[in-house]
């Protein structure tokens, strides 16, 4: 699965109701749809937008729009037509549909005008680290240190590279003390263990 795809496809329980209205949904009425749809994020909304006679398929398109919306500014590329298809076409729309959904999608110029407030910043692709300890061990061949105080150099002169490769296609390197690393484990660990917390809340639950 490409990276693009897995972005597109990260919740798909949003997308149920969605899916159920899609099958209905006629070739004809997909760029009419559209383009009120981008106006109504766009903050301009269109008044026939309030006269819809089939307003839970505009609904289910302008979830599709709003979607990508918010996407394309983490990508910072252009949508990639096979995964577009792959996407739409697991939303049950028809073929001829999803041919002219994936055209106006994958059309740069539709999201020239994107709202700040829809935009989201780059996800995490993957986390990979490793020891870096060539400042310990030059340190230790030039002081020649006692057994305690060579514990006391690796500690402090050991590294942790973090390399984190992001959505957008960006590689961010930190370079973390063996303290710094183990404070950010805590910090994440303790930031997961307050979300699981939250989530058994009955406030927080979906009915």
């Amino acid at each position: 699965m490409s990276q693009q795809l897995e972005l597109l496809t990260e919740s798909p329980s949003q997308w149920t109701a969605v899916s159920l209205l899609t099958p209905e949904i006629q070739k004809k009425e997909i760029k009419p749809f559209v383009i009120l749809a981008l106006k109504e994020l766009e903050g301009n909304p269109d008044s026939r937008t309030s006269s819809l006679m089939n307003t839970d398929k505009f609904a289910a398109v302008r979830a599709v729009v709003r979607h990508f919306s918010r996407l394309r500014s983490a990508t910072k590329e252009p949508w990639s037509a096979e995964d577009v298809q792959v996407f739409l076409e697991g939303l049950r729309f028809s073929p001829d549909c999803v041919s002219e959904l994936t055209a106006l999608l994958c059309t740069d110029k539709m999201y020239e005008n994107v709202p700040t407030h829809l935009r989201v910043k780059p996800g995490l692709v993957s986390i990979s680290w490793k020891i870096d300890i060539s400042l310990c061990q030059s340190t230790i061949s030039t002081e020649k240190p006692s057994s305690q105080r060579t514990k006391e150099i690796i500690h402090r002169d050991t590294h942790v590279i973090l390399i984190l490769h992001l959505t957008d296609g960006q590689t961010n390197i930190y370079r973390l003390s063996y303290d710094k690393f183990h404070e950010l484990r805590y910090t994440i660990a303790s930031a997961l263990k307050s979300m699981i917390v939250l989530e058994r809340r009955k406030c927080m639950r979906k009915e």
